[in-house]
């Protein structure tokens, strides 16, 4: 017991072994912060610049909206100044930024979904109900897609006129339908995956967050909830350790 302590203790002109941290699943280039593993990106450079158009016009919208609000209630508040149209511009900001969020959300599978009777099914039931419920999301999207565009090509779209930004009517409806007819594409992408035996939704095992976060930054945030490990930690570093043998 006395020889092991002597061992690994400190002699003269010799630093004391520092504990070293082991990351699982978070390691890579020194200094580069990210991960070994190559991010996960999709399969065709038109689904990825698709998501960021999305992923800008929804958070842009929404950005937009409540630097209008703020504002307007600087300038009312201490400068006794009034944005007349500042209040119409945030509802159809607002608007906007709810249906490309709409898509984001779908292309996450973050949307509500009643599974009472999902979860009774083996696998392959469970795959029949959700092609089902594809096919049916892709009629509503269709039909509510249809009438959205019917809509903004009106004759009388483009004669009425909004009461405090004197727009068109089908200017401040557009992202309605642009909305709606990409969440009908996203929809056939679902029935696509899901007709060829493929996950429907390759990033729902990441929360919304992170995946946009991890889009962001170029990380694949997916593979990385995965590997969220508790660091393994050992005593020497090998280096010390082979000095002491």
């Amino acid at each position: 017991m006395e020889a092991v302590r002597r061992r690994h203790r400190p002699g003269p002109g010799r630093r004391a072994p520092r504990p070293a941290v082991t990351v699982t699943g978070r390691t890579g280039s020194p200094g580069s912060g990210r991960p070994d593993h190559a991010p996960t990106r999709p399969s065709h450079p038109l689904d990825d610049g698709l998501a960021k158009v999305e992923n800008v016009l929804a958070a842009g919208s929404l950005a937009a909206a409540a630097v209008l609000a703020i504002v307007a209630v600087i300038l009312r508040t201490g400068f006794n100044q009034i944005l007349f149209w500042s209040e119409e511009a945030i509802i159809y900001l607002v608007i906007c930024s709810t249906f490309f969020g709409a898509v984001v959300t779908l292309r996450h599978n973050e949307h509500v979904n009643v599974d009472v009777i999902a979860v009774f099914l083996k696998e392959r039931g469970k795959r029949v109900m959700a092609g089902i419920a594809t096919v049916v999301t892709l009629v509503y999207l269709g039909a509510i897609g249809w009438f959205a565009w019917a809509l903004v090509l009106d004759p009388r779209s483009s004669a009425t006129l909004t009461p405090a930004m004197d727009l068109p009517l089908w200017v401040v409806t557009l992202p309605v339908p642009i909305g709606l007819t990409l969440m009908f594409v996203r929809t056939v992408q679902v029935l696509v995956r899901l007709l060829r035996g493929q996950d429907p939704y390759p990033g729902s095992a990441a929360t919304l967050l992170e995946a946009e976060g991890g889009a962001a930054l170029g990380l694949d945030a997916e593979a990385d909830a995965g590997d969220r490990l508790p660091p393994t930690r050992e005593t020497d570093r090998p280096d010390d350790r082979k000095d002491d043998r």
